[in-house]
């Protein structure tokens, strides 16, 4: 567009018109400065820093209580009011042994025992039914992304951090994978201990984030692969972190990981051999001239252009034109039109104010790539799920610390003896022996029949403790959800099945908020990933399938198939790697086969059986001859012979009802041959 046009095509463009392309934008690449813009955005994102300083002691909190080290809350120390003393060594300090019982571990694990019992996966659907090819190379596509980036193990970090903190993030990009020696979508999850964002956010869904960012702890090796762009760059980030010497292999070997991360300083690392930088994405604004070329149809967005070039742009074609001989008023020219939009820049950021990259977002959806998950934000604070079982954990630990005491003060089988019955040629130590002794024989002395000795077993814990510890331990499992019925627990006698099943599901209740979030989460992080991946996938590239029911045109990317889409939606559907779908499955498809509704190829292509694929290569095979007049009688029974190498009894019995199928199927086959 904006070029000068031959008269010719001039006349053929004042009789027709061309449809509106789509627009792109294009990034640039800024080079390591100094600006004091860069001093005043350092100080945004400390405040930012600084406001999210709740979020992270909750979490370390939390973290804490899930590990089990549920005593090491500060308290004020009654031997030093001005003093703090933690709560175990104040227990200790009182004679008490400062036991725990860990529920909140407990808790963690049925959560991800009901995520990972669950499996889902996400399916790409095209709106036009004419696109379903493409919406299923996509959806391969970006399975095999999920296999790369082990989306699995993410997903249960992802669920774990919206209970220890309310608030999870990851980070979409397209990046160079060193074992796979290639170039491709990543999923990274950024530690909540190195992310900061603006601090005025109100809208729960997280729209009106206008800044966010990361910190970044690098070697002096991956500032080099990262940010230097020739070997002079080198030398100038040596001069910006003042590196005078070598000491890039140095590292904390001794020190605790844990702690150092969760008491980060926001401009310098506490990482010895390594070098801060502050990643800042932020939202601007600027006036752009929108233009659209009626001579190609399309459409574009510049900064740099000008009315008055258009306008002369214009003229030029409008002299053009008359020239030819066509009409003023027919000449195809340049719309042109100012308006204000937003955009994503990102600056990497050094303590000192440099900045040693800088760039507008290089992804077609023109975001920043975090993507964050959020319990319900109610005026911009975030809660964690672990913070309405925190209490009554602590409650729990000082009950049983409590009974621990009560139960070895009190006396447990006290002999209490007269002095008048001790023998003479006995003392309490001879006595305590014989009596303990079995058959054991103390001569009494005369007269002490009336004072023999006594034992006493004092029952000193019934003082409403046990019950305290057992409606404590009731208003957990309410609060967490945690009854009998959802750990598998066995039900009591007379209890119905449909009375235990509906336990169980109710139970689930408790859970709907955070798995409904975790899945909203899935499918923005999924969506701006596939956005990623067609940007970047511009050339042909084969992609492992996954299950299958994929076709043939899903085993390779084709860009320019990918292109049709304009508009696709994405859904987390339910797999079906669980074996009572599959079980379900197999039955269904036996059906269909039986009646006749199938073929026996599109049933091994479906199924779940042990050795399907073989068997479907041999059927396949088995056509071929029967195709070509060359059936083979042996080759049905060779067909059996594979299937029974499967040692799955189940899977033997269903091959039995469908090979009784088979056989006449091929009948029918020879007959009309």
């Amino acid at each position: 567009m904006l070029r000068n046009i031959d008269t010719r095509r001039l006349k053929l463009l004042a009789q027709t018109d061309k449809s509106v392309a789509r627009t792109r934008r294009e990034w640039e690449q800024g080079t390591m400065r100094y600006a004091d813009d860069n001093l005043t955005l350092l100080w945004c994102c400390a405040r930012d820093w600084d406001a999210m300083d709740y979020l992270r002691k909750e979490h370390s909190r939390n973290l804490r209580y899930k590990n089990g080290d549920q005593w090491s809350d500060t308290v004020p120390d009654p031997d030093h009011p001005h003093r703090t003393i933690r709560e175990d060594a104040l227990i200790s300090r009182s004679g008490k042994v400062p036991l725990k019982h860990n529920y909140i571990q407990q808790y963690i694990r049925n959560i991800h025992g009901q995520l990972l019992s669950s499996p889902t996966q996400t399916v790409v659907y095209a709106r036009s039914r004419d696109d379903q090819p493409l919406g299923e190379m996509l959806t391969n596509a970006l399975q095999a992304c999920h296999q790369l980036n082990r989306i699995r193990k993410i997903d249960i970090n992802v669920v774990e951090e919206l209970c220890l903190t309310g608030i999870a993030c990851a980070k979409v990009r397209y990046g160079y994978w060193s074992t796979k020696n290639r170039t491709d979508g990543k999923i990274d999850l950024v530690n909540i201990n190195r992310l900061f964002f603006n601090a005025d956010i109100e809208d729960p869904r997280l729209t009106d984030i206008r800044r966010i960012g990361e910190l970044h702890d690098y070697t002096f090796d991956d500032l080099v692969r990262n940010f230097a762009t020739c070997r002079e760059d080198v030398q100038a980030l040596r001069e910006i972190y003042g590196i005078c010497h070598d000491h890039t292999k140095l590292e904390n070997l001794y020190e605790n990981h844990a702690s150092r991360l969760q008491n980060l300083n926001f401009l310098y690392t506490n990482d010895l051999g390594k070098y801060r930088v502050i990643e800042v994405w932020e939202r601007l604004g600027r006036w752009v001239l929108y233009i659209h070329d009626y001579a190609d149809g399309t459409e574009e967005i510049y900064t740099e252009l000008t009315m008055q070039e258009v306008e002369a742009i214009n003229a030029s074609r409008i002299e053009q034109g008359m020239a030819a001989g066509i009409a003023p008023d027919t000449v195809k020219l340049i719309y042109a039109r100012e308006q204000y939009e937003y955009y994503w820049r990102v600056k990497y950021l050094t303590p000192n104010g440099y900045c040693i990259k800088e760039t507008e977002s290089p992804y077609a959806h023109e975001e920043h790539p975090y993507v964050l998950a959020a319990m319900p934000v109610i005026d911009g604070r975030f809660k964690a799920v672990l913070s309405d079982v925190i209490d009554i954990q602590r409650y729990i630990n000082r009950l049983l610390t409590l009974l621990d005491f009560i139960i070895g003060a009190s006396a447990k089988g006290l002999l209490m003896v007269p002095q008048e019955c001790i023998p003479d040629d006995m003392d309490i130590r001879d006595f305590a022996r014989e009596y303990v002794k079995t058959n054991g024989v103390i001569l009494i002395k005369k007269g002490a029949y009336d004072k023999l000795p006594k034992q006493i077993s004092m029952n000193g814990t019934n003082i409403g403790a046990w019950e305290m510890f057992a409606q404590e331990m009731n208003i957990m499992q309410q609060i967490s959800g945690l009854n009998g019925a959802v750990q598998g627990q066995v039900p009591r006698a007379n209890t119905p099945s449909s009375l235990y099943a509906q336990q169980a599901q109710n139970s689930m209740m408790n859970f709907v908020v955070l798995f409904e979030n975790y899945n909203m989460f899935c499918e923005e992080r999924d969506e701006k990933l596939l956005k990623v991946l067609m940007q970047y996938y511009t050339t042909r590239r084969y992609i492992g399938t996954n299950g299958k029911t994929a076709g043939e045109m899903a085993k390779f990317y084709e860009p320019e198939m990918a292109q049709k889409i304009e508009d696709f939606n994405l859904t987390a559907a339910k797999s079906n790697d669980t074996p009572v779908f599959r079980q379900m499955t197999d039955d269904l498809l036996m059906k269909l086969l039986e009646s006749g509704r199938i073929p026996l190829e599109i049933f091994l292509n479906n199924c779940s059986l042990p050795g399907a694929d073989k068997l479907l290569a041999e059927v396949k095979s088995f056509n071929e001859q029967a195709a070509a007049g060359q059936i083979d009688p042996e080759a049905l029974t060779q067909l059996q012979q594979a299937a029974q190498q499967n040692a799955d009894p189940n899977a033997m019995a269903m091959m039995q009802r469908y090979m009784a199928v088979s056989y006449t199927h091929l009948r029918a086959h020879e007959t009309t041959l």
